[in-house]
Parts: C-alpha cells; sequence; structure tokens
C-alpha cells in the first residue's frame, strides 16, 4: 500500500510540473506585451524607454526560463505575484472568486446527478413507453445544443419572459438557479446516457432473473441491484462531468454574470493580466486532477476488483 501511495504522489507531482509548465509557456508566449497593456491602461502613451523600464521592473525582460523558476518557487509558496490590472495579489483575487464558483458547480452538479438517475431509472423501469423514448430524445438535444445558447434561452423565457428570477449576479438564493440550470443540464445528458445504458445492460444480467425467481420486485431491484452494478461507470462519468462543470463555468459565470473565478479569468484575458490569467489555469488544472484522484478512490470504495488492483 505504501508503494503504491509513494506511486500515485510522484505521478502527482510529475503532472503538476507538466502542468506548470504549459500554463507559463501557453501564457508568456501568447502575442502582445504586457507591458504596453499597462502603460496604456494607465492613460500613458509607450515609449520604448518606458516599456523597456516597465519590463525590467516586472522582470520580463529575463530568459524564461528565468522567469519560469522564480514564478514556480513564488507559486510554492502560495504567492501568484499581483495582478498587472490593479497591483492587488492575485492569491487573494482567485481566494475571494472561488466560494461563488464552488457553490455554481456544486449546484450543476447536484442538478446533473439528480436528473440523470431519476431519468435513467424511470427509463429502467419503462423502456418502451413514450416517456422514456422522450427523455431519450431531449438528452440528444440537449448533449448536442451549447451551453451558452441554454443559458440565452432560459434567461429570455424564465427571467425575461415570465420574470421568475433574476437575469444574472448574486443577488439572492434564486439567483444560482438559471446559471445551475445551464451548467447542469449539459452534464445530465452526458450522464444519463452513459448510465442508461449500463442500466439496460445490468437488467440482463443473471442476478436480475435470480432476484424475480425469488420474488424481489422488479423496481426494488433496479434501485437496489442493477444501479450498483452501473455505480463504478457512473462515478467516472460524474467526475468528468464535474471537471467539465469547473472548465464551462468560464462561459456561464460570463453569461450571468457570476461573481466567480471564471468571470475574473475572462476579464484577466481581456486586459491580458498576465499573472491572474497563470493563476486561474493551474488551479483549475490542479482542482481537476485532485477531484479525478477523488474518482479513484470512490471507485475502489464501490468496486472491489479496483481495490484489489
Amino acid at each position: 500500500m505504501t508503494a503504491v501511495i509513494l506511486r500515485r504522489a510522484a505521478e502527482f507531482l510529475g503532472v503538476l510540473v507538466a502542468l506548470s509548465v504549459l500554463v507559463f509557456l501557453l501564457t508568456s508566449l501568447a502575442p502582445g506585451d504586457p507591458a504596453e497593456e499597462i502603460l496604456r491602461r494607465g492613460g500613458i502613451q509607450p515609449t520604448a524607454r518606458s516599456v523597456a523600464a516597465l519590463r525590467a521592473q516586472l522582470g520580463l525582460d529575463q530568459p524564461l526560463f528565468t522567469q519560469y523558476l522564480r514564478w514556480l518557487l513564488a507559486v510554492l509558496r502560495g504567492d501568484f505575484g499581483h495582478s498587472y490590472a490593479d497591483r492587488s495579489p492575485v492569491s487573494t483575487e482567485i481566494l475571494s472568486r472561488v466560494p461563488a464558483t464552488l457553490r455554481l458547480a456544486g449546484a450543476a452538479a447536484l442538478v446533473a446527478v439528480v436528473l440523470a438517475v431519476l431519468a435513467s431509472v424511470r427509463a429502467a423501469f419503462r423502456p418502451r413507453a413514450l416517456d422514456s423514448r422522450a427523455i431519450a430524445l431531449v438528452t440528444v438535444a440537449i448533449a448536442g445544443i451549447p451551453p451558452y445558447v441554454v443559458g440565452i434561452l432560459l434567461i429570455s423565457v424564465v427571467a425575461v419572459g415570465l420574470r421568475a428570477l433574476p437575469t444574472g449576479g448574486d443577488g439572492g438564493p434564486g439567483a444560482v438557479v438559471l446559471p445551475a440550470l445551464t451548467l447542469g443540464l449539459a452534464g445530465a445528458a452526458t450522464l444519463l446516457r452513459l448510465l442508461r445504458a449500463d442500466l439496460a445492460h445490468a437488467l440482463r444480467l443473471p442476478f436480475m432473473k435470480l432476484a424475480a425467481a425469488k420474488g424481489l420486485r422488479h423496481r426494488r431491484a433496479i434501485v437496489v441491484h442493477a444501479l450498483r452494478v452501473a455505480a463504478p461507470n457512473a462515478i467516472t462519468a460524474a467526475g468528468m462531468v464535474l471537471a467539465e462543470l469547473l472548465a464551462g463555468a468560464v462561459v456561464v459565470e460570463t453569461l450571468f454574470s457570476w461573481p466567480g473565478v471564471g468571470q475574473l479569468a475572462v476579464s484577466a484575458i481581456r486586459q491580458r493580466d498576465l499573472p491572474v490569467v497563470q493563476a486561474y489555469v493551474l488551479v483549475t488544472a490542479i482542482a481537476t486532477v485532485l477531484l479525478l484522484a477523488l474518482v479513484e478512490l470512490c471507485l475502489a470504495a464501490c468496486d472491489p476488483r479496483v481495490r484489489r488492483r
């Protein structure tokens, strides 16, 4: 067990180092000069001397490898630098936005899991019923529609037409409903397709016939036994869906003016605020890796075969 833990820790460390290199290179090699952007934003016309002085102040005149090592050592201390826009600590800005993003992602994950489980179990109860076929058609339709289109439709119908919920912001408990539905519907469509197929496969296994021979009701056999058989793949899919929700929150947060990390990242990209962009991408990547590790632990808890491996 100790060897497995050490091997996983080494793999995790290697992934983080590779991610840090990719994040730094992709953001640093992007077109445009941050020094010029900062000067223009401050109302100063960039000149060769002023740009050179600011680049030296920010350390952008040093070799790329030196910049990376200095940035990596600071990140290991929890210091992501200061924002180019307002010179505030990036760590503080990220941490202040994380709760809103986690609240949105958690609500969207709840919507996705509840809808997928209820719809797949309903389809397993009556696979040839009209409502089961309608669920399949709606699932395919939602899976093919981008989240921002779903969000615009929800805003137009629910917020503007019915005036039932706010159009954006985080002004109250109801403000999270539309963004969570926008993210959750896409996740539910992905999870539902897999869970429904796994349940259909489980219903054809011999243990279901044995349960029926023992007098166990069909619905109870589905809920107690078939869902357990389908759980490992569903857990894996749920982990991937949650990772997609964290990544997709950028578009939804911008659409609904949700004060999360995604909206901060979009604003930083527009302003070419490299420290904020680097921190956002790295934090999101680390969260995804940790989430996948948590999925593996959940699989080990649910499936003895995984524990033995």
